[in-house]
């Protein structure tokens, strides 16, 4: 079975799926459907934006699906039953996929997981290993079962993070990465040549979605929790702290930092800062906000 006649679904959303989708498109992998989450409407009148995802089909003319959702899906009448698949590929897909669709295809589901297996399972890998300030990220891909990043791995990797990454760079760095090593064993899996290994469970830790409140940092905090906070948090997340100023208390963001982990090394969040914006007003420099609210 040669790559180019593997007819696959893709179910994928955000830059990590969309390099891995890229990865495998150049490669003469292109699915036959792939399944994305619904275009987000914003502004007064609620225009519908297209996702990263949609609008790349799109450009590519590749057949795309949007559901709302996937519960109590009739998959005969979708466009999930109108073709025979044999496998299924997965990427940061944000709803749950029921077993039914997970047989769908011949060979089942594969997914590519930004972390080394059973460590950070869940929905924010890439996040967390930020957050801890790990200089490496695991990347998996595992046959997909019911529970959450719990199937056997076929193949894992690390990838360096540099000073640099931002939860964006290294997703869409660990997608393009696990979309090589998807091409590279997907036809010894297809083949039944690759078997995959049942994770060690007793070893797993778990993820969390994070809230807008966890953008809270003090400006006497280590300059090292700011700079893993910007990283991971940002763009979805807004970093922020109060002061009080003329007897109340007003909420800044924090909109530019020196992200470089040796001149931060034994500084304080504050002497890292270099743009900031006080509630209501414009961005300011770091300096001026001193001078005008510290």
């Amino acid at each position: 079975m040669e790559n180019k006649k593997i007819k696959f679904a893709f179910f994928g959303s955000g830059p990590l799926a969309e390099s891995a989708l890229y990865s495998l498109y150049k490669n003469n992998l292109i699915p036959s459907l792939v399944l994305t989450s619904a275009d987000k409407k914003s502004g007064r009148n609620l225009e519908s934006h297209k996702n990263i995802i949609s609008a790349w089909c799109e450009s590519k003319n590749i057949k795309y699906w949007q559901p709302e959702t996937l519960k109590n899906l009739d998959i005969k009448s979708s466009p999930l039953g109108k073709e025979t698949f044999d496998i299924g590929i997965i990427v940061s897909y944000p709803k749950i996929l029921k077993k039914e669709i997970l047989d769908l295809p011949i060979h089942g589901c594969l997914n590519i997981h930004p972390s080394l297996l059973p460590k950070y399972r869940g929905p924010s890998p890439i996040q967390t290993a930020l957050l801890n300030g790990d200089e490496k990220i695991g990347i998996s891909i595992m046959k997909l079962d019911e529970e959450v990043d719990h199937g056997p791995i076929l193949i894992q990797t690390e990838m360096d993070i540099d000073n640099e990454d931002t939860n964006e760079k290294v997703e869409r760095k660990a997608g393009a990465f696990g979309g090589e090593m998807l091409i590279q064993i997907l036809n010894h899996y297809l083949y039944g040549n690759l078997k995959p290994i049942e994770q060690d469970h007793d070893k797993a830790t778990f993820t969390r979605k994070f809230e807008k409140k966890e953008g809270e940092i003090r400006l006497y905090d280590n300059a090292d929790v700011l700079q893993n906070k910007l990283r991971a948090l940002l763009p979805h997340t807004p970093i922020f702290f109060f002061i009080k100023h003329k007897d109340r208390e007003i909420r800044v963001k924090v909109n530019e930092i020196e992200l470089n982990k040796d001149f931060a090394k034994d500084k304080l969040a504050k002497e890292i800062i270099e743009k900031v914006i006080p509630e209501g007003k414009s961005e300011m420099n770091f300096e001026d906000f001193e001078r005008g609210y510290l």
